[in-house]
């Protein structure tokens, strides 16, 4: 097996998935202790690499016509996509590594066979294809551990929004682009209420400006005011960190949840789970679908266009097995 020096990892597109692709990652660092690794992505995607010390340092995938000049001797492809390969073939890089999909093999030297894996867990979808690397284990259960100067920020900003050191419950309110995968704006409500009245305790969002108006209809009902800190994910990552408990849609906010190790809940109604369960080691999901058979849209378009799914999970339960997590 030739050793690797110089790895260039090409993440995937969307939070939750990068979240799970951090076991491959760890594996990798595990055994190639000395090899830089530098991991290319969103701009926007940075920041949840940064806040901890998987990767070396991230490059712009805007940036890729300038590969060559970074010499990297490997490069694993975690999408599956035509345009992923591309943007790594013909820099110098003697090694290509990805799942054969898209009619892309002939720009990849190792093109991996996926029709036994091709359904499986997303975090073990990632793993298998790093035996090419000489990596057959199998997936780990990681925490995200936060750098310090980050968490001493998240915390010098806490102060200024809870100085009387309360317990924070986070709720991941949003999801980018699938209105179905919300959890009905009044169960959020309802829920929040009760939890910061039995335990006097603060309410947060992770959310983003795009989503304020599902943010602004649940803040009408609550009882007191939430905290939203529109920050990049290096912060949401921190301060997540520091709250006693989340609960949300699937979503990269729950995934972050997840992986920086507080008790998580996750609510699944439009996806199944079975291949996006969140993979922190506290993190726990109910799943309930409609008896109806159409309801198969993933949350993006509703094939009765009522999104019944956002109601089939009531207050009460998640209640009841959030109390479980934290107690």
């Amino acid at each position: 097996m030739r050793d690797i020096k110089n790895l260039l990892i090409h993440s995937p597109n969307w939070l939750g998935d990068i979240i799970m692709s951090f076991p491959a990652i760890y594996l990798i660092r595990e055994k190639y202790k000395e090899a830089k690794i530098t991991v290319m992505t969103k701009k926007s995607m940075f920041g949840i690499f940064k806040a901890g010390d998987l990767v070396d340092e991230c490059l712009e995938v805007k940036r890729f016509p300038h590969l060559r000049k970074y010499r990297f001797d490997t490069v694993i492809l975690f999408p599956n996509s035509f345009e992923s390969a591309f943007r790594v073939f013909g820099h110098g890089i003697k090694r290509r590594i990805g799942y054969k999909a898209d009619y892309r093999e002939l720009m990849l030297t190792d093109a991996v066979d996926r029709k036994e894996v091709r359904w499986i867990h997303t975090a073990d979808y990632y793993v298998n294809l790093l035996k090419a690397i000489g990596i057959d284990e199998k997936r780990p259960v990681i925490k995200l551990n936060i750098k310090e100067k980050l968490l001493n920020k998240a915390k010098d900003y806490l102060k200024t929004v809870n100085p009387d050191n309360k317990k924070i419950f986070a709720y991941g309110i949003g999801a980018t682009n699938s209105f179905g995968k919300i959890w009905k704006e009044e169960y959020f409500a309802e829920t929040a209420n009760y939890l910061s009245k039995k335990y006097d305790a603060l309410t947060l969002f992770i959310t983003t400006p795009n989503e304020k108006e599902i943010s602004d209809r649940i803040s009408a009902m609550l009882l007191d005011e939430p905290i939203i800190p529109y920050m990049s994910l290096d912060m949401i990552a921190a301060i997540l960190s520091l709250c006693s408990g989340f609960i949300g849609n699937d979503s990269g906010a729950m995934h972050v949840a997840s992986i920086v190790g507080i008790p998580t809940l996750a609510l699944y109604f439009a996806t199944p789970a079975y291949q996006n369960f969140p993979i922190g080691i506290n993190s726990h999901a109910i799943e309930k679908k409609p008896d109806n058979k159409a309801c198969i849209c993933g949350g993006k378009k509703c094939e009765l266009n009522t999104f019944e799914c956002r109601e089939i999970i009531k207050p009460d339960e998640v209640i009841k097995k959030f109390e479980e997590l934290i107690n």
